[in-house]
């Protein structure tokens, strides 16, 4: 009987401790819903070109990414690190590539709107045809928790550098 009661005795207290870091999948607190980044769709891909060739394509593909209360400032932040999938279009001895990426919260709170441009530089060496690169993290400003504010991510495509975007 001994046995019995013991052996129930942990069973319910291995139960109940089971469940004191349990988070469920729908708690749409700050901690599981930050940062909420959206990629714009029409600024997802640029090719880079040199001499009428198309060099690279640089694709966003995801973010990582987390948020925090940056006290110096009294200001939460959501960090965000992208990623790119970087691909050599013709067999050229170019192994720089060079792009601009943007963070931006268009909606919300005025005080929380704004966009940010952050550069990116990659080593590709010659002879490599595909790589998946991931940014140093930028942050930008958010009310997390308080309001549903998203952030848009995309990749600045700039002329003056023979750059388009992918359609």
């Amino acid at each position: 009987m001994k046995t019995k009661n013991l052996f129930l005795s942990l069973l319910l207290i291995a139960g109940c401790a089971s469940q004191v870091g349990y988070v469920p999948e729908d708690d749409l607190s700050p901690l599981t819903a930050c940062p909420k980044v959206k990629i714009k769709v029409e600024d997802k891909a640029i090719i880079q070109k040199a001499a009428g060739m198309d060099l690279f394509k640089i694709e966003l593909t995801g973010y990582e990414g987390n948020c925090y209360y940056d006290e110096r400032i009294s200001k939460d932040k959501a960090v965000v690190s992208p990623r790119f999938k970087i691909t050599r279009l013709t067999n050229n001895h170019v192994e720089d590539v060079h792009f601009s990426y943007y963070l931006e919260t268009a909606e919300g709170p005025t005080r929380f709107l704004g966009k940010k441009t952050y550069f990116a530089e990659v080593n590709m060496i010659t002879g490599v045809n595909e790589i998946v690169y991931t940014a140093s993290a930028g942050e930008l400003s958010a009310p997390i928790g308080k309001h549903d504010v998203d952030m848009y991510i995309g990749l600045n495509a700039v002329p003056e550098d023979s750059e388009y975007k992918v359609k």
